[in-house]
């Protein structure tokens, strides 16, 4: 598997919240649920609102446009089809919006290391690659990242072929 492909799976793998082999709308709500729990963030809050409807518009946009075969699921091998430009600004931008949103918990513009651990964690990425993540957007130990910067490097993850994308660090 290319770079591009290993970084995929790591996400299928990660939104897979049941472990079933399936993406499924229950996973998209889990997501939603356990990164709003993570951040201690309440449900009724305007990025508790975001994070959900971001999970939904992934969710909605991934099995509107993959599920080829109408059951209502997508398959790892559905998945690995849609992570071409066009698709990511339909599907995966409105969540990464709203993770990284969720995350910068005062709104300055930036993601604090506990806050950022936090919400990938409840993504589902092991804490190790996390942490060497969050030490690839902080080389100088500032213990935060810009958020601006955390959400161009989901794009790439998703988008970039062969292994210089930064978020190579969570496979």
């Amino acid at each position: 598997m290319d770079a591009r492909l290993d970084r995929i799976k790591a996400a299928f793998d990660a939104l897979d919240t049941d472990s079933n082999g399936y993406l499924e709308s229950g996973d998209f709500d889990r997501l939603g649920h356990r990164i709003v729990h993570a951040l201690d963030v309440a449900e009724s809050s305007p990025k508790a609102q975001a994070m959900h409807a971001g999970c939904r518009r992934y969710w909605e946009g991934l099995v509107g446009t993959l599920d080829r075969d109408g059951d209502g699921k997508v398959s790892w091998e559905e998945y690995a089809q849609v992570h071409e430009p066009a698709a990511y600004g339909d599907n995966v931008r409105p969540y990464a919006d709203a993770l990284t949103a969720i995350c910068d918990r005062d709104d300055d513009g930036f993601v604090q290391h506990a806050d950022f651990v936090r919400g990938m964690r409840a993504v589902g990425f092991p804490e190790d690659n996390v942490e060497a993540l969050f030490k690839a957007f902080d080389p100088q130990g500032t213990g935060q990242v810009p958020a601006n910067e955390w959400r161009t490097a989901i794009e790439e993850y998703f988008l970039a072929n062969g292994s210089h994308a930064v978020g190579d660090t969570l496979v």
